[in-house]
C-alpha cells in the first residue's frame, strides 16, 4: 500500500477515534441512575420573587438539561423527589455556574448556597464542582433550586448515592486533570516551535493556546481550589470571564493573519477588522459592568467568526501568486475551519438557548480546546517545518546569488584589469603619432594597427557581453563556407601566409556573423603565436555526427617563440600564456570561440602534435 493511499484510510481512522473518544468521555461522567422524577423550570424576569411567590407560579417541565442561553433572569428550578433510604448528593453542573441556591423541607431554616461565585468547601461535599447533600426521607418530597449567574443558563442535574457521587467525581477530576495538561503541552509545545524561528503567525496562536489552557483551568473549577488562598472567588469569576472575551479577539486576530499569508481580499480583510472591533466592545462592556451581555454577545461573536472563516477559506483568496507559496496546504486549513465549525456549533448553541444541551454539551469546550487544540497543533507544525524548508530555499539561493555576484565582480575586475594593461599600450602609440605629427611614415602603419587592436578588444568585449547577458540572437541564412573564409582573410595584411585547402561548393545554413568572429579569432590567434613567415594552414570539408550534417575546418600554425597554450586552460576566460604577455591580447579570443561554437550547437578542440598547433571546430550545417 503506497503512503497516499494510506492517508485516507489514517484520516477516517483518526475521524473515528475522535467521535469514539467523544462518547466514551461522555459517558465516563454521567450518572448510571438519576433518581429525579420530574423537573420544572420557572423564568423570574424582575429577579425579585422569594419562594412563596415562586411557588405560586406555573412552572415548565423538561428533560435533561436546561438550555436557556444568556439571560438576565433568575430561574427557579423544581425537583420532584421519591422517597430516600440513604442519603443523596445533588449534582450540579456546569462548575461555572455563578450561583445555586437549595430549598429543601427537610433543611428549611438553613441557607445552603454554593457556585462559582462562593469557596469550593461551601459545597457540601468538597469538591472542584457543586453539589448538596440531601437527607433521607421516608416520603417523597419537592425541592427547589434558585439559580442566578452571568453565564448561560445551561444546568445539568444529577441525584445519586453519594457513593456513586465520589466515583464520578474522581472520574472528572482525572478527565479535568488531562485536560489540563493536555492544553497546557500544546501550548508549551507551540511556544517551543515559536522560539525556533519567532514567526509572527505562530506567535499569536501560541498565544491564544496559552489563554485556551488558563480557560480550561479556570472553566473546570481547579482555580478555585488552589488559588483559593490567593484570590477570592469573585475576582477568580471575573478572571475567567476576561479569559473568555480575551479568547476571540486573540482568535480572530490570528486567524486573520493566517488566511493573509494566502492573499486575503480586501473584502473579507474589512469583515474581519469589523470582527475585531466588535470583539473590542465586548471586552469594553465586560470592563464597564456588562458582564451578561458581553458574554451573550461574545458567544455570538464566536459563532460569528466561525462562519466567516469558512468562506474566506473557500472563497476569499486571491489567486495563486507564483512567488508567494504559503506553507500551510489551504485545503488543510478549510479542513480544519469545518471541523472547527461542528465542534463550536455542539458547544456554544446550547450556551446560546437554540438547541438542547446534553451530556456531551458539558464537555464539548474542553474537548474543543484539547482535540482542536492538536489538530492545530499538527497543522502549525507542519505550517512552520514548510516554512524552515522555504527559509533553506531561500538561503541558498542568496548564498548563490551572492556567489555569482562575487564571481561577476571578479569578473569585472580580471576585465577591468585586462583593458587597462591592454589599450595602455596602443594609446601610447597613438600619443606618439600625435605628438610627432607624421604622416606616411612607418609610425603611420603603428597607429593603424593600434587602433585595429583596440577595435578587435572592444569587439571581444561587446560579444562577451552579449554572451554574458544571454542576449546573442542567432540569425540563419545561406552562405558559401569559402567565400566567408576568403572575406575573413582580407581583414588580414599577411594572407599570404594562409594556405586553404577545401571544397569550393561548400554551403550551409547557419549564422554568418557568428561564423565569421569565430574563423577570425582562430586565424587572428594563429598569427599572432606562430613563428613569423611561418604558414598557417585551413583546412575545411563537409562532414556529418550522426545524422547531423556539418562543417568541420581546422585551423593550424607551428608553435612560436612564446610557446604553446596550456590544454587544460585554453578556452578559459582571460586565460594567455605567461610568455605571451609581451603582446596585446584580450585572452577572450578563444573562450569566445568556444562560446560561439557552443551557441551553434557545434564543438571545438584543440591539439599538439610535432611542434603544430591545431584547432578543430564543427558546426552543423
Amino acid at each position: 500500500m503506497t503512503r497516499q493511499s494510506k492517508r485516507p484510510l489514517l484520516i477516517k481512522t483518526f475521524i473515528c477515534l475522535i467521535f469514539i473518544g467523544i462518547g466514551l468521555l461522555g459517558n465516563l461522567a454521567k450518572a448510571e441512575d438519576n433518581h429525579i422524577l420530574n423537573q420544572a423550570y420557572f423564568e423570574d424576569k424582575s429577579n425579585a420573587l422569594d419562594l412563596e411567590a415562586v411557588k405560586k407560579k406555573t412552572f415548565t417541565s423538561y428533560d435533561g438539561m436546561l438550555s436557556e442561553g444568556y439571560k438576565p433572569s433568575t430561574f427557579w428550578i423544581r425537583l420532584k423527589i421519591p422517597a430516600l433510604d440513604q442519603e443523596m448528593a445533588l449534582r450540579v453542573r456546569p462548575a461555572y455556574t455563578e450561583a445555586v441556591e437549595l430549598f429543601d423541607p427537610d433543611t428549611e431554616n438553613s441557607k445552603r448556597i454554593t457556585g462559582a461565585k462562593y469557596p469550593w468547601r461551601a459545597s457540601d461535599i468538597p469538591s472542584y464542582g457543586h453539589n448538596f447533600k440531601l437527607q433521607a426521607d421516608k416520603q417523597g418530597r419537592e425541592i427547589y433550586l434558585k439559580v442566578k449567574s452571568s453565564r448561560s443558563y445551561l444546568v445539568a442535574l444529577d441525584l445519586i448515592p453519594i457513593g456513586e457521587y465520589m466515583n464520578i467525581d474522581h472520574t472528572d477530576q482525572l478527565l479535568n486533570t488531562g485536560y489540563i495538561i493536555f492544553t497546557l503541552a500544546l501550548a508549551i509545545g507551540l511556544f517551543g516551535t515559536w522560539l525556533s524561528n519567532r514567526e509572527w503567525v505562530l506567535g499569536v496562536f501560541t498565544l491564544q493556546q496559552f489563554i485556551a489552557f488558563f480557560h480550561t483551568f479556570l472553566i473546570v473549577g481547579y482555580a478555585r481550589i488552589f488559588l483559593d488562598r490567593y484570590f477570592d472567588d469573585q475576582t477568580i469569576n471575573a478572571a475567567s470571564h476576561g479569559l473568555i472575551v480575551t479568547y476571540p479577539l486573540i482568535a480572530i486576530f490570528a486567524n486573520k493573519l493566517l488566511l493573509e499569508d494566502y492573499g486575503l481580499k480586501r473584502s473579507f480583510q474589512y469583515v474581519f477588522n469589523a470582527l475585531l472591533l466588535i470583539s473590542a466592545g465586548v471586552i469594553t462592556l465586560m470592563v464597564f459592568g456588562y458582564t451578561g451581555v458581553s458574554l451573550n454577545i461574545n458567544a455570538e461573536l464566536v459563532m460569528a467568526t466561525l462562519v466567516t472563516c469558512i468562506p474566506a477559506a473557500f472563497f476569499g483568496i486571491k489567486k495563486k501568486n507564483p512567488e508567494q507559496d504559503p506553507a500551510l496546504p489551504i485545503y488543510a486549513l478549510r479542513a480544519y475551519y469545518v471541523f472547527n465549525l461542528i465542534m463550536w456549533s455542539i458547544a456554544v448553541l446550547p450556551l446560546l438557548g437554540i438547541v438542547q444541551g446534553g451530556e456531551i454539551t458539558l464537555h464539548s469546550l474542553l474537548l474543543y480546546n484539547m482535540i482542536s487544540g492538536l489538530l492545530f497543533f499538527w497543522l502549525l507544525q507542519y505550517r512552520a517545518r514548510s516554512m524552515l524548508k522555504n527559509e533553506i530555499v531561500k538561503a541558498n539561493a542568496m548564498k548563490k546569488q551572492a556567489e555569482n555576484e562575487r564571481f561577476r565582480r571578479e569578473e569585472q575586475s580580471k576585465l577591468m584589469s585586462m583593458l587597462t594593461h591592454e589599450i595602455r599600450t596602443p594609446l601610447s602609440v597613438l600619443k606618439l603619432v600625435v605628438d610627432r605629427k607624421v604622416a606616411g611614415s612607418d609610425l603611420e602603419d603603428f597607429a593603424n594597427r593600434a587602433v585595429s587592436n583596440i577595435d578587435s578588444i572592444i569587439d571581444r568585449c561587446l560579444q562577451l557581453d552579449q554572451l554574458d547577458f544571454r542576449v546573442l540572437k542567432i540569425n540563419k541564412t545561406d552562405f558559401n563556407f569559402r567565400d566567408l573564409i576568403n572575406s575573413v582573410l582580407d581583414d588580414f595584411e599577411d594572407r599570404s601566409r594562409v594556405d586553404v585547402h577545401g571544397n569550393s561548393d561548400i554551403w550551409l545554413v547557419s549564422d554568418g556573423d557568428i561564423c565569421r568572429i569565430i574563423i577570425s579569432n582562430l586565424i587572428g590567434n594563429a598569427f599572432k603565436y606562430s613563428e613569423p613567415l611561418s604558414n598557417i594552414y585551413i583546412n575545411f570539408k563537409e562532414t556529418s555526427q550522426g545524422k547531423i550534417r556539418g562543417i568541420q575546418f581546422e585551423v593550424m600554425n607551428t608553435v612560436g617563440g612564446m610557446g604553446s597554450p596550456d590544454p587544460e586552460h585554453v578556452f578559459e576566460k582571460y586565460y594567455r600564456n605567461s610568455s605571451a604577455t609581451k603582446i596585446s591580447g584580450s585572452g577572450l579570443g578563444l573562450f569566445l570561440v568556444k562560446e560561439l561554437v557552443g551557441a551553434l550547437h557545434g564543438d571545438v578542440t584543440y591539439s599538439i602534435n610535432n611542434e603544430l598547433i591545431k584547432f578543430t571546430v564543427w558546426i552543423p550545417a
